[in-house]
């Protein structure tokens, strides 16, 4: 009975805490609507500097009525971001899970920044790789954006779910 307590228990902190932190999302990407959120912009310019290394003439567009922006080569909208884009549900989900697994403060503190900035750095490099698809390979572009990517980026979350409960979590005091 008592694993049955922690298991409800953690269900809940995750379930809880992955609620409340959609519905405040939710609820600031209204705010700004019909216009794209601030951190949806942050990825698309730092996308951008990363796919100008290889690119020339790109740069990013606006719409004035609608939440996506669009990456452009040569004026031409190549591949639009969406605030579904920044990464941010994904950090919720991984957020949640660790602070329903909980260890000591600090080990829980630092593992979210390590993991954060991970499935930052991971979603950027996605995004960049979207253009490129949609750029040259416009075909596979649903393949890679629904299917590919989105597994590859909750794969990298389960890995750090993984060595958190395996490697850090076990050694807290």
């Amino acid at each position: 009975m008592k694993d049955q307590k922690a298991i409800l228990f953690f269900l809940l902190k995750f379930v809880g805490l992955y609620v409340v932190l959609n519905t405040v999302y939710g609820l600031w990407i209204s705010s700004y609507a019909p216009l794209p959120d601030p951190i949806t912009k942050v990825v698309t310019h730092q996308s951008v500097a990363c796919i100008s290394i290889t690119e020339k003439n790109i740069s990013i567009g606006s719409v004035a009525t609608s939440p996506n922006v669009p990456i452009l080569k040569d004026g031409r909208a190549v591949v639009n971001v969406y605030e579904g884009c920044n990464g941010l549900n994904v950090m919720f989900v991984f957020l949640s899970f660790v602070i329903a697994y909980t260890g000591t403060l600090w080990k829980t503190a630092w593992f979210c920044v390590v993991g954060l900035v991970l499935i930052y750095i991971f979603n950027l490099f996605r995004v960049s790789l979207l253009y490129f698809i949609a750029e040259y390979y416009p075909n596979n572009l649903y393949f890679f954006h629904k299917y590919l990517f989105t597994g590859v980026l909750y794969g990298i979350v389960f890995v750090l779910w993984y060595f958190w409960v395996r490697k850090v979590w076990p050694t807290k005091a």
